[in-house]
């Protein structure tokens, strides 16, 4: 990126790579290769945390922490964030599949390490608590968990909003029947959290049973003092 070798993002990119922007956009491979060939988004220096990545067959889950030097448009867009990837195994090789990430705004920094372990313990339960919630189609508590500008990309590539997936569940298209978390790994910076685990389900959709082993992402942030989740990535492992 901060080459602008268009010929190695290519490479790193899925071919059906998709995001949802903070303004709410569905963007594409073809909409990111643009930006740096057009040098509408430049990169000019990064510095990258720690990386957490948890593998599961042909799909890992990559989330970390960066500093960015970066403009757009020739606005200076700089700044730290956290961000997320899902990656795929194909003809021997990953790809970026699907990514999210949220500029971090930090509070002071006193007791942050004890206080880190308090939100972690938090989110944890959070996620859990929300779970339950969706076994029971609980709608009230489903709709407190979920940002309302919250979305996801499903399978198809499409942009899969709050609305659709609250519709769902008060219709009874979707119902989950019952899960179990794997372990969780949970990073916190400032007003913004991200969690991957593994989740087994037994869910039904339109009828049909899609229960199995799934991988997800979560990227929350607080707001009015409560967290939310703003985007999901989730698949199925081969």
């Amino acid at each position: 990126m901060v080459a602008g070798d268009v010929d190695k993002l290519n490479q790193i990119y899925a071919d059906n790579f998709a995001t949802v922007g903070s303004d709410g956009k569905l963007y594409t491979k073809k909409d990111l290769v643009a930006d740096f060939e057009s040098f509408h988004d430049k990169l000019d220096w990064f510095e990258n945390g720690p990386i957490d990545v948890q593998v599961f067959g042909d799909v890992a889950m990559a989330q970390g922490s960066v500093k960015e030097k970066r403009s757009r448009d020739g606005k200076d867009t700089s700044g730290q964030f956290l961000w997320q990837d899902v990656l795929q195994r194909r003809a021997g090789k990953w790809v970026v599949w699907r990514s999210a990430a949220a500029r971090v705004v930090l509070a002071d920094a006193r007791n942050a390490e004890s206080q880190n372990l308090i939100v972690v313990a938090a989110i944890e339960k959070f996620e859990n608590d929300l779970g339950e919630a969706m076994v029971a189609s609980n709608i009230e508590k489903i709709n407190q968990a979920y940002a309302d500008d919250w979305a996801t990309i499903a399978s198809s590539g499409e942009k899969f909003t709050k609305e659709g997936l609250l519709a769902d569940f008060k219709s009874g298209n979707h119902k989950l029947m019952s899960f179990e978390n794997g372990p969780m790994n949970v990073q916190v910076l400032g007003d913004v959290a991200l969690v991957q685990a593994s989740v087994t389900e037994k869910r039904i959709q339109d009828g049909k049973d899609i229960s199995g082993q799934f991988v997800f992402m979560d990227l929350l942030k607080k707001r009015a003092g409560q967290w939310v989740i703003v985007r999901t990535l989730a698949t199925r492992p081969g």
